[in-house]
């Protein structure tokens, strides 16, 4: 019998990680395209073989495609998100420079921006509840649209599917 002799493969960290990001991305488009497929398979309802009409279309339109409906509330979503987090850095740095301004005077207790203060925090409020409103709408936009189609789908059913009696 001969013998195998081994060698060890040193191999640079940053050589690893570009294996396994290949590896975890090769995994996630496989698997994506897959689970669309099983998706498209997978219709309960029959919608998928079914033509849609011009207004119907247009409602599916609404969520999907660029300067849409849906689009534009999911803009505005991370608009107000984006306001958000700004008026979070304006409060903590108005906070700074006021601690810092009102030590420099020897006065460390004294407020001098106190109502400008509640003002950003109230406005960071308002900002917060339009960003929960705003997702809101966009969700159910999201099931009137999907709650529409099926019931034009069930009524054009009931209606291809009756038969009268003379």
């Amino acid at each position: 019998m001969s013998q195998v002799k081994e060698k060890a493969v040193k191999l640079s960290r940053g050589t690893l990680i570009r294996g396994w990001l290949l590896t975890a991305v090769a995994a996630f488009a496989l698997g994506a395209s897959t689970n669309c497929q099983m998706q498209a398979q997978e219709d309960p309802l029959g919608m998928s073989n079914r033509k849609f009409t011009r207004e119907e279309t247009m409602l599916l339109n609404m969520l999907h495609s660029k300067g849409s409906v849906g689009y534009l509330i999911l803009e505005s979503v991370r608009l107000s998100k984006e306001s958000t987090r700004s008026l979070e850095k304006a409060l903590f740095r108005l906070r700074e420079i006021e601690k810092s301004y009102a030590k420099s005077k020897g006065q460390p207790d004294t407020r001098y921006l106190a109502t400008t203060e509640l003002k950003m925090v109230q406005a960071k409020q308002h900002s917060e509840e339009l960003e929960g409103f705003t997702s809101d709408c966009f969700h159910v936009l999201k099931s009137s649209i999907k709650e529409t189609l099926l019931d034009a789908s069930l009524k054009g059913e009931g209606k291809a599917g009756k038969v009268t009696a003379k």
